[in-house]
């Protein structure tokens, strides 16, 4: 039971998690041998003031 955890800075629409959990679900199903079916994939979705990148924030 693969388990993928997402974390973006800021906010995915509904339409944008559907496509990317079918696409993490579809390449551990071919490149691990893992049913699609069995997999679960989570976001964090972080406000982008908690994110930094070196010195400076992103929101």
């Amino acid at each position: 039971m693969p388990y993928v955890n997402v974390k973006v800075a800021g906010p995915l629409t509904r339409e944008q998690k559907e496509k990317i959990a079918k696409d993490v679900a579809k390449s551990l199903e071919e490149h691990a041998g893992k049913p699609a079916d069995h997999t679960y994939t989570v976001f964090d979705e972080v406000p982008r003031e908690n994110w930094a990148k070196g010195n400076d924030l992103l929101g």
